[in-house]
């Protein structure tokens, strides 16, 4: 029985069997080439690059070792290993091979130089060859889920990052850069402390304040810049073995700003609610304890029935915003509607008191279809309407108008006081919800009518404008859409 290259090897006699039996028995491959000799020919292979390989040793003695690569020899492992070879330099590559079947396997190459003990002289070059087929097509398959999870997440329009299993960020997607404000390169690579630390510097706090959630939970990061918005961050393991986590980001402000927004509202209904019922409960007591002649009951009765149709009213435009916020544009449906039969309806209902007011309708002799709804926007211009008499105490002219607007495909609707105006800064709460202009005057009202008339005609995709100068009177335009296509004659 012969050794490969044994005297190469300088090993002990005794140990050179052990040695030949460990190399018949491994799993990997072993071969020797032939240093000494042009073209490095194999002068030995062990049984384990026959199971590798398909080939017997007697089909690949004498032969250089690319065969196993084909036709397929321009690999950068291919080039490593003769630079290695022409160095006589230890390498490490790995190659694309071709078993005697001809299929493919990825082949990871050890390869070393053996010298002689006294001179140095390379005499032969040892390697081992691993079968890493299996392991190739798990980094292939990792890299084809990390592009499609690339891909998926480029395109979702909620913030992601994923982070490694050391913890570092290895994927931001568009949204997440756009919603942290940091650039894309700002972001990749850093740990989760880092992190941390630039987002904190955005929400003005120290980065051991700001959270992180464990996987399953989320948090709320309040950023103060590049702008204010509070973004809601949920984490979830990716896989248990791999310890990769994933982040998503949501920009939950408009959603906290609408909840503030509920809860003040339900605050200021509440409050509103109790003025009406205490004056209702407080003068029905009053009766109920004394006995008054029917002349001193009547102005009790008088301030009850007041109260009970402010509540009444109240309730009625509570009902509407609930019903507006609740279902938003779907609140009611669109269609074309006659502005100028709306407004001539409306003015019928509208009361004079002490006829101190002169109502004045300028109306087009032919229909102004707008796009709308007819009951609501009747509710609309009865609002203004009315709005226009209560702000005039002392009477004077109420007008009316509807017009062709100057912006192509828009019907305007004026509605104009000469009543006791509104300053700029009443102008800039107007529509606010609860607000109201003099509020410790004797106008009745519950705040509600202007913001039910804006969310109306914004839902009617229109806008209304206000001006107005103290003392002077007040002038609201309704700018409505003309619907497009075929309408009623």
């Amino acid at each position: 029985m012969s050794y490969p290259a044994a005297s190469a090897l300088s090993l002990p006699p005794d140990v050179r069997p052990i040695v030949w039996r460990a190399m018949e028995q491994t799993v990997n491959g072993v071969v020797v080439s032939d240093a000494t000799q042009p073209n490095n020919p194999l002068v030995y292979v062990n049984t384990g690059f026959t199971r590798m390989t398909g080939y017997p040793a007697q089909e690949v003695l004498g032969r250089n070792c690319g065969f196993l690569q084909l036709g397929d020899r321009d690999q950068p492992g291919v080039h490593r290993l003769r630079e290695a070879i022409a160095r006589g330099e230890d390498v490490t590559v790995v190659l694309r091979n071709y078993r005697r079947d001809g299929s493919l396997f990825w082949n990871r190459v050890e390869m070393s130089p053996v010298r002689e003990a006294t001179t140095g002289r390379i005499t032969h070059f040892f390697a081992v060859q691993t079968d890493v087929t299996l392991e190739r097509e798990r980094e292939e398959m990792s890299q084809v889920r990390s592009l499609e999870l690339e891909r998926a997440i480029g395109s979702h329009p909620m913030g992601m990052v994923t982070l490694a299993a050391d913890g570092r960020v290895t994927l931001c997607s568009p949204a997440g850069v756009a919603l942290l404000g940091l650039g894309d390169g700002q972001v990749l690579g850093l740990s989760l402390s880092q992190l941390l630390k630039r987002v904190a510097t955005l929400a003005d706090v120290d980065s051991e304040q700001l959270p992180w959630p464990e996987p399953g939970q989320s948090c709320l990061w309040e950023l103060r810049r590049p702008q204010q918005r509070v973004i809601e961050v949920s984490a979830s393991s990716v896989g248990s073995l791999t310890g990769e986590q994933m982040a998503v980001l949501r920009d939950v402000t408009q959603q906290r700003q609408q909840q503030a927004s509920r809860d003040h509202f339900l605050a200021t209904a509440a409050h509103e609610l109790r003025t009406p019922l205490g004056s209702i409960r407080g003068f029905t007591e009053l009766m109920l304890m004394r006995n008054y002649n029917p002349e001193q009951a009547r102005p009790l009765l008088e301030t009850v029935l007041k109260q009970a149709v402010r509540l009444g009213g109240l309730l009625d435009d509570l009902l509407d915003l609930a019903q507006l916020d609740e279902r938003g544009r779907e609140a009611f449906a669109l269609e074309p509607v006659d502005l100028c039969h709306v407004v001539r309806q409306a003015s019928e209902v509208i009361e004079m008191p002490e006829n101190r007011h002169q109502l004045v309708l300028e109306l087009p002799d032919s229909p102004q279809w707008v796009l709308g709804h007819a009951a609501r926007l009747e509710q609309v211009v009865i609002n203004l309407m009315s709005n226009a008499v209560k702000y005039s105490p002392n009477g004077g002219r109420v007008c009316c108008r509807v017009a062709a607007s100057s912006a192509e495909g828009e019907c305007t609707l004026e509605v104009s006081d000469q009543g006791i105006g509104l300053s700029d800064e009443e102008i800039g709460r107007l529509f606010t919800r609860f607000f109201r202009a003099n509020p410790g005057g004797p106008i009745p009202g519950t705040g509600l009518g202007l913001s039910l008339v804006k969310e109306m005609v914004e839902r009617m995709n229109g806008r209304v404008d206000v001006n107005s100068t103290p003392g002077q009177g007040s002038t609201f335009t309704l700018h409505l859409v003309r619907p497009t296509g075929q309408h009623p004659s």
